[in-house]
Parts: C-alpha cells; structure tokens; sequence
C-alpha cells in the first residue's frame, strides 16, 4: 500500500507528469490551471501503482458553467471501464456534482450525486473516503453523500487510482491547489 501523498503545485505540475492536450499552466507557484482541451495526471501504469483504500483530498475552483472541467480519481491500470472516482465535475446546466464509475461486466457502472447549492467557482477542499464497499463525498470537511459499491483495490485483487485533472471546454477552467491521500 502507498504511503501518504501530498501535492502542492510548488514545482509545477509536481506528480502529475503526464500532460496532454492544452497542457497545464504551472505559471503561478502553488497552483495547476487546466483550460482549453487538455488534462494532467500521474502516470497510470498498472494497477498496483498509485494508491488505495483511503481518503483523499483535492482543494480546487472551477471556472465556466458547462461541462468541461473535472478532477478526479483515474483507475491506475488505465483501463476503462474501471475504477474512477470524481471530486467534483459540472454539467451542462452549471450543476457541480460527483460520481463514482466502476467496471461492470465491461459495462460502466456509476451513480452521480449533485453538489446542491454549491458555487463551484469558489475555493473548496473536497474529499473523497474510498472504503471496499463504499465511497463517501465531502465538502470543505462536511459528509455529503455515501455511494454503497463494491470495488477491489491492487492489495485485494483490483486497481489502484491515480490523480487526474481535466477540462474539455475552452470556456471553462479548473484551478489545483493542492491534493492529498492517507491510506485507510
């Protein structure tokens, strides 16, 4: 099982070494801005990369009221359907949610939650406790919805999950603060 991880953008994309598309703006120390087409994440190279079973933080602003901008928990096998987990994306009509996908008989599996109320375009941490049968969202700290689901990570036969941040819409944005995980 991975140790503790912390990212703080103070050296640029830091972990998050595979960029692609627009790429990422690492212009301002302590942050990762992805706009335009693009997205950056940690390489997903196999499945017992990356991390497990536990609780994980992204502190983040997202900018734009159409679907575009995401950050999010990449199976680390690279393999879709799969394991991914999203702290915050929006849909077409402005709404910030979260989801989680898994593998279903090669059929993608997800139940989404919105964010009811939640102005996106403001700092927030957001939180995400993956457990075997569960995996529970939060906001700034405060529990907002528990998703009942079954999913192995690498030390139970699964695959782990890597950070990713994306966005596909040139009118939309999402900027990283920093990005955390503890193991369980």
């Amino acid at each position: 099982m991975a140790d503790s991880f912390y990212e703080s953008f103070d050296n640029g994309a830091g972990a998050l070494t595979n960029v692609w598309g627009d790429g990422a703006d690492t212009s301002v120390k302590g942050q990762i801005t992805i706009d335009g087409h693009g997205g950056a994440m940690q390489h997903a190279s196999g499945s017992g990369v990356g991390f497990g079973y536990g609780d994980f933080t992204v502190t983040a602003e997202v900018e734009g009221n159409t679907s575009g901008p995401a950050a999010l928990l990449w199976p680390a096998d690279d393999k879709w359907p799969g394991t991914e987990m999203d702290f915050v994306e929006v849909l077409d009509n402005g709404t910030a949610y979260a989801t989680a996908h898994r593998d279903q008989n090669g059929s993608d599996w997800y139940e989404a939650r919105d964010y009811k109320g939640l102005d996106e375009s403001q700092v927030h941490t957001y939180g995400i406790a993956w457990r075997p049968d569960e995996v529970a969202f939060s906001v700034d700290g405060n529990h907002t919805h528990t998703i009942e689901w079954e999913t192995k990570d690498a030390a139970h036969g699964g695959s782990n999950v890597v950070f990713a941040l994306m966005n596909m819409d040139p009118h939309t944005s999402i900027t990283v603060y920093d990005m955390s995980y503890s193991p369980w």
